[in-house]
């Protein structure tokens, strides 16, 4: 093959390789179901709702559906997911406890991730000692319920966690929990902050490992008010995508403006 034939052929190969390389799709992007759907005592889940989805979307990675009626847990649906978000805390029982919690388990064994987010520690409160098996902890209205609302410190306990890695301490506006129970189930704290009622530590972030999934739960969340944290919007993120098995980038996440309440006849 001459000199010249042979440069031809590998400006052809060069050009016909890239030409394939930028026609390959971009990478599925994570599926994350928000289940939500119940506002009690100051927790405003049609506020929340909708900036939760737009700020974790500011990861070109996520994409987020918002479900206002939690029953969605007793079907089959939930395993076209990859995460699952739960910004509720069913007071009464849903259309079938019992197949709701089977489906949690499962979507956990098969490696797949949920965030409980704030007041959701408190799921399927009659069902306490599974609860603790999925998730590690669990609301107890027998301990104290959380400092009084106010800004307070998130320290980062645990540096060398993906999630936390790259997350300094911050600041937010917010209630301090003080009210998770369990002790028989191992979890890792990642972050904490100090009670001002129970003059210790307290679990602000923290995961829990069930079969091949994880549960990340963070009491933090009360309102947009404390959404408006970079630090707090970053360990959302961080933990969504961790969760899913995807990359935890280095920088910060945008802090989204509040968004439009869902509309309210969007109900249970």
């Amino acid at each position: 093959m001459s000199l010249a034939r042979y440069f031809s052929c590998l400006i052809a190969i060069l050009l016909f390789g890239g030409t394939a390389s930028a026609q390959q799709p971009a990478a599925k992007p994570l599926q994350v179901l928000l289940v939500t759907g119940v506002e009690y005592e100051g927790h405003p889940w049609r506020e929340t709702a909708p900036r939760i989805a737009k700020q974790l979307e500011t990861s070109p990675e996520i994409q987020v559906r918002v479900e206002p009626d939690y029953n969605v847990l007793c079907t089959d649906e939930i395993f076209r997911y990859d995460v699952m978000f739960f910004n509720f805390k069913n007071y009464d029982p849903l259309t079938d406890d019992e197949k709701a919690l089977d489906n949690i388990a499962k979507f956990l064994e098969q490696g797949k991730g949920i965030v409980l987010f704030h007041f959701a520690i408190g799921v399927f409160e009659n069902h306490r000692a599974k609860v603790e098996k999925l998730f590690g902890r669990y609301y107890d209205p027998a301990l104290p319920p959380h400092d009084p609302f106010g800004e307070f410190e998130v320290r980062i306990v645990e540096k060398n966690h993906p999630i936390t890695k790259h997350l300094d301490d911050f600041k937010i506006l917010d209630e301090l929990y003080t009210c998770l129970g369990g002790t028989t189930e191992p979890i890792e704290v990642l972050c904490v902050a100090d009670s001002k009622i129970t003059k210790k530590p307290e679990s602000m972030g923290h995961l829990h490992k069930y079969g091949k999934g994880f549960a990340f739960t963070t009491v933090l969340g009360h309102d947009n008010r404390a959404l408006d944290s970079a630090g707090f919007a970053t360990l959302l993120r961080n933990a969504v995508l961790w969760l899913g098995h995807r990359a935890v980038p280095a920088e910060p996440a945008k802090v989204v403006p509040k968004t439009e309440p869902l509309d309210a006849a969007k109900k249970n």
